[in-house]
């Protein structure tokens, strides 16, 4: 078995910021080892060759696409998955992968893990596959809006972690992406903006769904301004046949808290 390294033990090319990869995940719970760090190496050399081509993200250089892109969709199983209590899922889904973050990094870190992405572009859907055909990564692809997706029996309510990264508000994003979670599972939101209005405001809809709010798990990428949120949710019930809404529906009308009936007042 391949011993896993310290991060001085094997690095990255020197960067701007003076982190490489390896150190970068260290730094937020996350060992890697000689052959996962080669992988991560060739995925950056894709994604600029394909970025030379078709606009993929707008981060384009390694540092950035190291530590913005690859560190950051690591965070969730940061400290031995400590976002999901230990539990280390066996399924995954990432809704709205983009480029297949955090995808491709978790497959990488974890290939006993079956992952699924989702996303609307076919530019990037392809990317995802070529570039986990190119790795050797169990990753599934799936062309398609999480909303039409979410009704689908074959992903309803069958992932034991469901991730989204920076995709949406909380309301509209709990609705297309508690339903992928099964009872028992986790949805986790990864955030990089201050989270207090949006809990609040998304608190109605992630009950609504089938979900509990956790304490949000913060953290910070060496090399890269400002602090990061894990918003985690569980899973505790069924989510109502009748989510997600057609798509488009979640954002235009969120799910919020219903103002309890006012009482009538007796006599005159």
């Amino acid at each position: 078995m391949e011993e896993y390294l310290q991060p001085e033990s094997f690095t990255s090319p020197p960067s701007e910021s003076g982190v490489d990869l390896v150190a970068a995940a260290a730094a937020i719970g996350v060992t890697l080892h000689e052959a996962e760090v080669r992988k991560m190496h060739q995925l950056v050399e894709l994604l600029q060759e394909w970025n030379g081509q078709v606009s993929l993200t707008s981060i384009r250089d390694r540092q950035g696409i190291e530590l913005k892109h690859i560190v950051d969709s690591l965070a969730p199983s940061a400290h031995v998955w400590r976002a999901t209590d230990g539990q280390r899922p066996r399924t995954l889904l990432d809704v709205g992968s983009g480029a297949g973050f955090p995808a491709l990094p978790l497959a990488i870190a974890h290939p006993e893990i079956h992952v699924t992405a989702i996303d609307s572009s076919r530019k990037k859907t392809e990317f995802i596959s070529l570039a986990a055909a190119q790795l050797g990564l169990d990753v599934r692809v799936v062309k398609g809006r999480a909303e039409t997706e979410g009704q689908r029996p074959v992903l309803r309510e069958r992932f034991d972690l469901v991730l989204a990264r920076a995709v949406a508000y909380l309301p509209a994003l709990a609705e297309v992406c508690l339903p992928f979670a099964r009872v028992g599972g986790y949805f986790i939101a990864m955030k990089s903006e201050e989270l207090e209005e949006e809990i609040s405001d998304g608190l109605a809809a992630v009950e609504t769904l089938g979900g509990r709010l956790r304490e949000p798990i913060p953290y910070e990428i060496p090399g890269v301004p400002g602090t990061r949120w894990l918003l985690v949710v569980e899973k505790v019930a069924s989510t109502p046949a009748e989510y997600p809404r057609e798509p488009g529906v979640p954002k235009r009308q969120p799910i919020v808290a219903q103002e309890p009936p006012r009482r009538r007042r007796r006599g005159g």
